[in-house]
């Protein structure tokens, strides 16, 4: 709803009682009480008309008399009256008709009451009871939600009636001012006390409007923030969050019903040398391109296509065969080939721009959760790229029998802690409103039996797939510990943590046991557990959670915004922070991606948990986060990961002045 409509209210809120209401808001009001109005005034009318009966028994006890006259006159009166009005309810007459005729129906049962009872013999039974009159403006100011005006016609003309009545019927001057006054003072009061509910009704009418435009726009927000947390900013298809999301529903859908599914990795090939000879603005232009080409062949059979990241797009879809998946990969790879966008600084004989694709179809990988689907066709892609690029493949069987004869095993993990061919680096994560370095992440680096260093992402897999990871992190877990206790300096040390060892019963205790052997407080470990669907709605994690943070250690959320569990996992469970994903630092140097950034790390506030940067490369990237409340960062541009001797210089500095490349940042 619009501001300018939140603004009326606020200043129709703020009006005195005696200051004219906006027509706009008063019609509203009226027809939504009318409306309410309109649904009691049939069972009102029943109450009424039952109580106007059943008030026969003071007849009866007062003036005995005339109650067979009295009896018979509230039996027509009282039947007619009700059904009368609840006759015109269900037709639908006018609200203000219904109203008329209610509160003169009133006054016709207070008349010819009075009238009836005044021909009593016991006169002085008559002057005491004509006060029970005082019922019937009860009800029309009070019982009925009268408009003010209807309820002042009604208690209008009983107050007038009695005072005629009275000076008509005795000449007892003390009984008309005793009784008169009454009624007049009744009617000022019960008028007064309309008057003030029906203000009322209207301040709460407008508040309940007001309630609900500030809840429709918390509403349109959130689907707002929704939609741009869940779109790639460049191409406009689905970011690798909305991707990770539909793969866990086609995998669900497979466990629950055996619907089999392809997932499809699409990689664009020297893409590094595309930017590196036009620049990265003409290489944004070149993926939009590419995803609206695949966009036109997903859309219509209603496939989910999405930005994965970088130069690698991804497609999911329901599938009956792996010949159905390889087809439509195959698809494609001609869409892209078809665009015949230039690129002669290629490394082969093609010069235009082509795809690699490596594809999977569920039924064909054994696998015990949605990521193996993933790595089946990351495996496919490399065979693809393997082959000479430019061509699309599916998984078989073949190719993991072919990657699990490689080097690269469970005995040589084992080996490389033993024989020492495992360090640890360490990246600073800097405070710019200090310019000193408040934490440090500790990352393992591993070197093969030649001294060739092996990429993370090689041996991490194959550790967490072999078990190994359990030795491995404990290590590294030793080494930040010891770096803690010989760095009084250092705050905080972090270590990643790995599904195997939040699985692992012992792995608390065996926290607890090295920070006890570092002799370091709890509070300076912190364990980064990296968003997964496996985390999400797992009490298994929030138990351990919980002895963590029992123990006094600190649990931070890993590369929020990239897994599965997405607003679900910040919801459920409590984090010390949060590390927001570098793709999302990365991707802010445009209007829409500094926009995603921005609300990401307001939703991360709200959830009243503190937001680190990650993967800043360069100085504007921090200027543009720190204006969006963001203190800590940590990326190449503050210091790459680095030895244990070259941190202990960095910290050596009182100061810390060199912990920020350019020092004016923290101002």
């Amino acid at each position: 709803m619009s501001t300018a409509t939140l603004d009326l209210l606020d200043c129709e809120l703020g009006k005195r009682w005696f200051q004219r209401r906006s027509p706009a808001l008063h019609t509203t009001f009226k027809a939504q009480h009318a409306q309410a109005l309109r649904e009691e005034m049939g069972k009102a009318c029943l109450v009424v008309g039952l109580l106007y009966v059943a008030f026969g028994a003071m007849d009866a006890l007062l003036i005995r008399d005339m109650l067979p006259y009295l009896l018979a006159l509230r039996l027509v009166v009282g039947g007619c009256y009700v059904t009368a009005i609840m006759l015109q309810v269900r037709r639908g007459v006018g609200t203000r008709i219904l109203e008329l005729q209610c509160s003169l129906g009133i006054y016709v049962g207070f008349a010819a009451w009075l009238y009836l009872a005044a021909q009593s013999s016991d006169e002085t039974a008559i002057l005491y009871y004509a006060g029970y009159g005082l019922i019937f403006m009860l009800v029309a100011n009070l019982f009925f939600d009268f408009s003010f005006t209807f309820a002042l016609l009604s208690s209008g003309l009983i107050t007038a009636t009695f005072l005629l009545w009275s000076t008509e019927w005795t000449n007892n001057m003390s009984y008309i001012t005793c009784f008169g006054s009454l009624y007049v003072l009744s009617f000022l009061l019960t008028a007064f006390l309309n008057f003030k509910y029906n203000r009322e009704r209207y301040r709460v009418h407008l508040n309940a409007c007001r309630a609900e435009l500030r809840q429709r726009e918390v509403v349109l927000r959130g689907e707002e923030l929704f939609r741009l947390s869940t779109t790639d900013a460049l191409t406009g298809l689905a970011n690798r969050r909305a991707i990770d999301g539909v793969l866990q529903e086609l995998w669900m859908a497979n466990r629950n019903s055996g619907q089999a599914f392809g997932i499809i990795l699409i990689d664009v090939d020297f893409f590094k040398l595309y930017n590196d000879r036009y620049g990265h603005q003409q290489g944004d232009r070149c993926l939009a391109a590419l995803g609206e080409a695949m966009r036109g062949a997903a859309s219509p059979r209603q496939y989910a296509l999405g930005r994965f990241g970088g130069e690698e797009f991804a497609a999911l879809f329901p599938a009956q065969s792996a010949e159905q998946v390889l087809a439509f990969a195959e698809e494609l790879r001609k869409t892209v080939e078809a665009l015949q966008i230039p690129h002669p600084a290629r490394r082969d004989l093609l010069s235009n721009v082509t795809v690699s694709i490596g594809a999977a179809f569920s039924a064909d990988v054994e696998a015990d959760k949605p990521e193996r689907t993933v790595t089946a066709a990351d495996l496919a892609l490399y065979v693809a790229k393997e082959e000479g690029r430019d061509r699309a493949r599916i998984f078989n069987a073949r190719m993991l029998h072919g990657a699990e004869s490689d080097d690269l095993n469970a005995e040589m993990l084992r080996s490389a802690v033993v024989d020492g061919r495992i360090s640890a680096v360490f990246q600073p994560i800097a405070d710019v409103s200090s310019g000193r370095i408040w934490a440090a992440e500790a990352l393992m680096r591993l070197k093969d039996a030649e001294g060739r260093a092996i990429s993370p992402d090689t041996f991490i897999p194959v550790a967490e797939r072999t078990g190994v990871i359990l030795e491995m992190g404990a290590w590294i877990l030793r080494e930040a510990c010891d770096l803690l206790a010989r760095e009084p300096a250092l705050p905080i040390a972090s270590v990643n943590i790995s599904a195997r060892q939040i699985a692992d019963p012992n792995f608390v205790s065996s926290v607890e046991a090295i920070v006890l052997a570092a002799g370091i407080a709890p509070s300076r470990l912190a364990l980064e557990i990296t968003e997964s669907g496996e985390i999400s709605g797992n009490p298994e994690v929030a138990r351990l959670m919980d002895r963590l943070s029992a123990a006094g250690i600190r649990v931070w959320l890993d590369d929020f915004g990239t897994g599965f569990a997405g607003l679900t996992c910040l919801s459920e469970l409590r984090f010390d922070m949060v590390k927001i994903d570098r793709f999302f630092v990365q991707s802010c140097d445009t209007p829409r991606g500094a926009k995603l950034l921005k609300n990401i790390i307001d939703l991360v506030g709200n959830c009243a948990q503190r937001p680190i940067a990650e993967g800043v490369e360069e100085a504007q990237q921090i200027e543009l986060v720190a204006s969006f409340g963001v203190d800590l960062f940590q990326g190449y541009h503050l210091g790459r990961p680095m030895s244990r001797h070259e941190l202990k210089l960095r910290l050596s500095d009182t100061s810390n002045s060199d912990c920020l490349p350019n020092k004016r940042l923290s101002a």
